[in-house]
């Protein structure tokens, strides 16, 4: 009996070791290349015409294709580091003169001043935003733009009975936007949509599931939840998944400095011609 119930924690442990937090399975890469070219359809209503660009976390060919394409004159970097994914990067290139460069993120912002930052699908933890923000508004220049996205907190509202927890899941859509306003970002905009997923298969529900969010350690949640769906299977019951997709962009803004007024020369001009 032992023995089995070993056997089986082997099994969920494999399962959640394959699956859980894993930006390499197949769901999570068809995940955020869907969630960046539905961003990307917002970029034709914003004025900005960049000479650097970074492209933070993952991005595929369509992405690269479209930000080549665009802004054909702009040099692009972005912070994936392995020699494998170099390589990657460097073979969908469709255009012999556009090349990407790569940064440490965490090391190297200092160095680099940038005019977009696009960030996304964020895998944040709640409390490492304002980290995350800060760090950018580092690497951009003055009046630079970020655009992120990332999961709402109404992912996977369906089974949160089960104790799931947060994984990739983000906090409330207002809260970033106060968070930025505290990170010297100006006009933040958020929007968020909701993607309803549909299956026929409950194993794939469950890979999917546990590859966004983080299944609390209690193994009877995953248990109860594996055994939830393969009833809701049986029952011939509509197995859904709910994925709130949150958008946001900001535009970096010099630093206040208290008691200090800035005017710029061709208000002063405008004025005195008046």
């Amino acid at each position: 009996m032992l023995c089995n119930l070993c056997k089986l924690k082997a099994v969920i442990i494999l399962i959640m070791t394959k699956y859980l937090n894993t930006t390499h399975n197949q769901f999570w890469s068809w995940l955020t290349s869907e969630i960046s070219e539905r961003m990307a359809q917002n970029l034709p209503f914003i004025k900005i015409d960049p000479k650097k660009i970074l492209l933070l976390g993952h991005f595929d060919q369509r992405t690269f294709s479209y930000f080549s394409e665009k802004y054909p004159q702009a040099d692009i970097w972005s912070d994936q580091k392995s020699f494998q994914q170099k390589n990657f990067l460097n073979s969908i290139n469709p255009f012999k003169k556009k090349t990407i460069s790569f940064l440490d993120f965490e090391n190297e912002l200092d160095l680099a001043n940038f005019d977009f930052v696009w960030a996304g699908p964020l895998q944040q933890s709640v409390e490492n935003y304002p980290q995350f923000f800060l760090k950018v508004g580092k690497c951009l220049n003055n009046q630079g733009l970020m655009m992120f996205n990332y999961l709402g907190p109404d992912t996977g509202k369906e089974y949160f009975h089960l104790g799931l927890e947060g994984g990739h899941i983000g906090p409330d859509m207002h809260e970033i936007g106060d968070l930025l306003i505290q990170s010297s970002f100006a006009d933040p905009v958020m929007n968020m949509e909701y993607l309803n997923l549909e299956y026929e298969n409950s194993e794939l529900l469950l890979r999917d599931l546990l590859s966004i969010h983080a299944a609390d350690s209690h193994l009877a949640n995953v248990q109860n939840l594996n055994q939830q769906l393969a009833q809701m299977k049986k029952d011939h019951q509509k197995m859904a998944l709910t994925m709130e997709v949150v958008y946001g962009h900001a535009w970096k803004v010099p630093k206040k400095e208290p008691g200090v007024t800035r005017i710029s020369p061709e208000s002063i001009k405008k004025t005195y011609k008046n």
